[in-house]
């Protein structure tokens, strides 16, 4: 997960531009160029559509397959656990990626996570002549903002306008089913000794409250963090949302429902509806 306070990160203006006269650069004649706006603020120009790209972003590697994209990755990181990623070669992780492994696939284009978490990488590209494109798919208009740009830079607008259609149906059916149920009281803990817990404007209060639920760290002051055992204690919890596997101390419960939620709830991407779906079956089972 990204933490920085919630914003529509990707003001993603896809501007294509044509032909000009008068002395514009022979580069702004090409009808096939865009200027892309990324999360970070740049304008970064790119001839589309793009045919080898490498993906940084778990999340961007899951949209990229669910559009139907699949052809134009060339590399992944050891983050990517789709089957059908398998087969791509990895570059390391997705902050501070192996930049050797980067250049050895030939990309035309890099995505990679927006933020100051890692300048190294950025940096480094630029001094190769790599285009990259930061994305922060940190809430849900950010998702289906990254899903458009994502489509339109492969040529694949149709599939990802059919995605973003799907997922605002989805999305929209779960909120008109929890609309005028009795709100259930909810923590979403990733884990930790003492508990992790995701606070306000972070992706998965987006769900919480999408899904009917009231999210009882709703007045942190960081987007995730820990909390003591004491505080989570102190707190007047209905449902504890618990990342699978995540290590926990159940006694801290203090009577309120567990359920365990699959990780890949947690990632920002293509499968947010289903997200919001699992999770307000799991609060609507849990008031039962």
């Amino acid at each position: 997960m990204w933490g920085r306070p919630r914003a529509s990160a990707l003001a993603l203006a896809l501007l294509l531009l044509t032909a000009c006269g008068g002395d514009a650069p022979a580069a702004d004649a090409d009808p096939d160029a865009a200027t892309i706006v990324d999360a970070d603020g740049r304008s970064v120009r790119l001839s589309i559509p793009v045919h080898r790209v490498v993906s940084l972003v778990p999340s961007a590697t899951l949209t990229l397959g669910a559009i139907g994209a699949r052809d134009a990755l060339v590399a992944r990181t050891d983050f990517d656990t789709a089957s059908w990623s398998a087969e791509l070669p990895s570059v390391g992780g997705g902050i501070d990626p192996s930049v050797e492994a980067i250049v050895a696939v030939h990309p035309d284009l890099v995505i990679r996570f927006g933020g100051p978490q890692d300048v190294r990488t950025p940096s480094r590209l630029d001094d190769l002549g790599i285009p990259h494109i930061a994305i922060r798919p940190d809430g849900i208009d950010d998702v289906l903002e990254t899903v458009h740009m994502l489509g339109h830079i492969t040529g694949h607008d149709a599939a990802a306008d059919s995605l973003t259609r799907a997922i605002r149906a989805t999305l929209d059916s779960v909120r008109e089913a929890a609309s005028g149920e009795p709100p259930v009281r909810v923590v979403y803990v990733l884990g930790g000794t003492p508990p992790w817990v995701a606070g306000p404007g972070t992706y998965l209060d987006e769900l919480i409250r999408l899904s009917g639920g009231v999210n009882v760290f709703s007045d942190l002051g960081a987007l995730y963090t820990s909390v003591s055992p004491e505080e989570f204690v102190a707190r007047d919890i209905d449902v504890v949302l618990l990342a699978a596997g995540a290590a926990f101390d159940r006694d801290l419960a203090h009577g309120a429902r567990i359920r365990e939620v699959g990780s890949w709830v947690e990632v920002p991407g293509p499968a947010v509806g289903d997200a919001a779906r699992t999770i307000a079956r799991l609060l609507r089972e849990s008031a039962r």
